[in-house]
């Protein structure tokens, strides 16, 4: 299906602060490529399916229904489906002083961006109730967007799948291997080095060669999942890249030990 977008409102404002959108992504194509500055904050809702998110400062985590995301205006982030049209997601975006207050009481914290809400589908009815559809002075609507906010940032944490620690060109590298299709050839282009420098410049600070590296962040893509989905060994195959579900099946091995179809069901017998 295609990706739909629908704006549920533009600019609640008072003088402590607006909401400046609010809307819905179904179907989400993803799609960005790069990293992204918002010039204000924003709350984002996954919905449905399962993803990823990643950030400037090297750190990466898998998401799916229930996660939210917490965009800080100076810090450059990606966040997309692991297949295309793989997640719904609900947003706002807000500024003001209230906001700032927030965020000078150490309530907008950069290392806890992302954070789980077990009940997200009654989250969104109450932000479009109390919020979005109501009609309540805007000061009214502004404070229960700040409840909901509040109860939200409750389910924080700072557990990352992995935060990449060396040199600006080394994070950036190791963001781009960690793309289905990538290819260390491709990486080293996009950087601006001769493939045989970026090789061996990445081995020093890895510990690896880049196309090792490549496959070891892919198969933990994939393990997630097979974790958080229903999909099928082939589909997420298809999905990462792979020629074949087979090939999948001997490189997931390969690093982990066990096949897709092992991996599962030792995880579903816990």
């Amino acid at each position: 299906m295609e990706s739909r977008w629908t704006r549920w409102t533009t600019q609640i404002r008072c003088g402590l602060g607006s909401l400046v959108e609010a809307g819905e992504v179904t179907h989400s194509g993803g799609g960005m490529a790069r990293f992204r500055y918002l010039r204000r904050y924003a709350l984002v809702l996954i919905t449905r399916g399962s993803g990823i998110y990643e950030d400037e400062k090297g750190r990466q985590r898998s998401l799916s229904a229930g996660n939210w995301i917490l965009v800080l205006p100076e810090l450059g982030h990606s966040y997309r489906p692991l297949v295309p049209g793989g997640w719904d997601e609900v947003y706002v975006m807000f500024e003001g002083p209230v906001f700032e207050a927030w965020r000078s009481a150490g309530q907008f914290e950069a290392d806890r961006l992302v954070g789980f809400v077990s009940n997200v589908k009654s989250v969104v009815s109450r932000l479009k109730r109390e919020v979005i559809e109501s009609t309540a002075p805007v000061v009214v609507r502004l404070c229960s967007f700040q409840t909901l906010l509040a109860e939200v940032l409750e389910g924080a944490d700072d557990v990352w799948d992995s935060e990449v620690k060396g040199p600006p060109w080394f994070i950036d590298a190791c963001r781009l291997l960690a793309r289905p299709g990538a290819s260390a050839r491709q990486v080293a282009g996009d950087l601006g080095l001769p493939y045989d420098t970026f090789r061996r410049r990445f081995r020093e600070h890895a510990g690896m060669p880049p196309h090792r590296y490549h496959r070891h962040q892919i198969v933990n893509r994939a393990e997630r999942m097979l974790d958080q989905t229903d999909m099928k060994s082939a589909d997420v195959a298809e999905a990462l890249g792979f020629c074949d579900e087979p090939y999948f099946s001997r490189v997931f091995k390969e690093i982990t030990g066990r096949s897709p179809r092992e991996y599962r069901q030792r995880q579903e017998l816990g």
